[in-house]
This record gives structure tokens, sequence and C-alpha cells, in this order.
């Protein structure tokens, strides 16, 4: 498997269809991809996207991800916020997710960053295991909240 960043220079017609056409469950919560929507993200300052591929005649989509450089306030500190990982579910177990969250971290280095930082849901087992395996330096307690727009 290969894990490469996603720029506005790829084919992002062809990554919305790989990821609209893949194996997801109600855990992804994934929303339609199309490439306008990809190329506005782009547009935004210090994006990130990484996808993997299964690296065979197909070109198997096997996981997709997705975080921003950020810079704090104070001190001038850099720091990358991860705000998705997506496992296929049928590319699940089989270090999908570790090989993303590896590539992200390199990324993180080479950008010099502080720290990498991101959340799950407590009850999301898979990905608690899977970003405790990576031996991380913290473990927070965090309450999120969502405040939902009226249309």
């Amino acid at each position: 498997m290969k894990v490469v960043v996603v720029t506005r220079d790829d084919n992002l017609q062809k990554l919305a269809q790989d990821i609209n056409a893949a194996a997801w469950d109600e855990g992804n919560e994934m929303s339609e991809y199309t490439s306008d929507a990809l190329l506005a993200y782009f547009d935004r300052q210090d994006t990130l996207f990484v996808a993997c591929y299964e690296e065979d005649a197909h070109h198997t989509l096997l996981g997709i991800a997705s975080g921003r450089f950020e810079i704090k306030p104070y001190a001038h500190e850099r720091w990358l916020y991860v705000d998705e990982v997506d496992v296929c579910a049928n590319h699940r177990q089989k270090g999908v997710g570790k090989a993303i969250m590896q590539k992200l971290i390199k990324l993180a280095e080479e950008a010099d960053c502080e720290e990498v930082w991101l959340g799950t849901e407590v009850d999301n087992q898979a990905a608690n295991a899977l970003y405790l395996s990576l031996e991380p330096d913290d473990v927070a307690s965090v309450v999120g909240y969502t405040y939902e727009m009226e249309e």
C-alpha cells in the first residue's frame, strides 16, 4: 500500500469517484464528494489531504485523511490538526489506518510542527486502539460541543 499527498493538481474527479464508490459504513458518516468540493478545500491555506491506495493494477482506494496546519496565536507554534481519518470498511485491520497516521506524523515533522492533534469518540474502539498503538505523548479527556445552524 502507498499513502500519497493529494493536491489540487491531481485528478480530483477520479478521486471523488473512488471515494464515493468505496465501501464505507455508518461509522464513517461519509458525505458525497465532488471535484468542486475538493478544489474548494484545497483553496484554503495549509490544508492537507492524503489517500492510501493498494499498489495493484486497479489502484484500489483503501482510505483517506484530511487535516490542516495551524499556527497558535502565541509563540508561533505550528501544529497539524487531523480532521478525519477514514478507512474503507472492507480494508480495516490491514494496517491502512496506521500507514495513514504514520504519513501524517511524518508530514507534520517535515513541516516543523510541534505536535499532531486529533480526536475521536470515546466509544470508537477501533480508532482508539489505532491511535494508542502509535504511542501518543498524551491522551486527553475532551468534551465536544456542536452548534448546528438553522437553514
